[in-house]
């Protein structure tokens, strides 16, 4: 009876670890990483930009202090903030009154595939004034969710030994038993 016990509770804890595992899993991968956009041309205006992967695309949303009432130019542009590639691959929502939301058809992973840059410029009507700039590559991007995701990893593994390890109890007495009934 003791061993129907343990196996039942190997059983349950290797139901729980892949549980958490899993939920782990799924919140790293839910994470928006989020750069810091640094002023440009002492313009005074610096900020950040958060990335949240959507089902069809990538969310953007920009915050920036020091711009005024606004509307400032947004874009996503080839290249990095020092070698820029005057030529837009994606644009953004006007910043205005400090922020902006835009959805666009890509991935954070083909931006980063490649150097990228989301770029601020002044108004307008001063297009080519840039005043503030984040470099989107890999090496930008904070870490978000990479160890959670490790965790849940081992939570997995973790949970995966005390199922196992719950079967083989559970085959075990049910051998003893077969064999006491004989």
């Amino acid at each position: 009876m003791a061993r129907q016990g343990q196996h039942a509770v190997a059983l349950g804890c290797g139901l729980v670890f892949v549980l958490l595992a899993t939920t782990s899993i799924a919140y790293a991968q839910q994470q928006s990483p989020t750069l810091q956009l640094v002023q440009q041309n002492n313009s005074g205006i610096s900020g950040t930009a958060t990335f949240t992967q959507m089902g069809g695309g990538l969310r953007v949303d920009l915050n920036v202090t020091g711009a005024g009432a606004g509307p400032e130019p947004a874009h996503i542009h080839p290249g990095t903030c020092a070698q820029l590639d005057p030529t837009p691959q994606f644009t953004l929502t006007s910043v205005t009154n400090g922020s902006s939301t835009t959805d666009v058809q890509t991935t954070l992973a083909a931006l980063t595939s490649s150097p990228h840059a989301i770029h601020l410029h002044k108004s307008v009507d001063e297009f080519s004034v840039y005043v503030a700039c984040a470099d989107i590559n890999p090496a930008s991007l904070p870490n978000s969710g990479e160890a959670d995701s490790n965790i849940g990893l081992l939570s997995a593994a973790v949970g995966a030994s005390l199922v196992g390890l719950g079967l083989l109890l559970r085959r075990h007495v049910q051998r003893r038993a077969s064999r006491a009934a004989s």
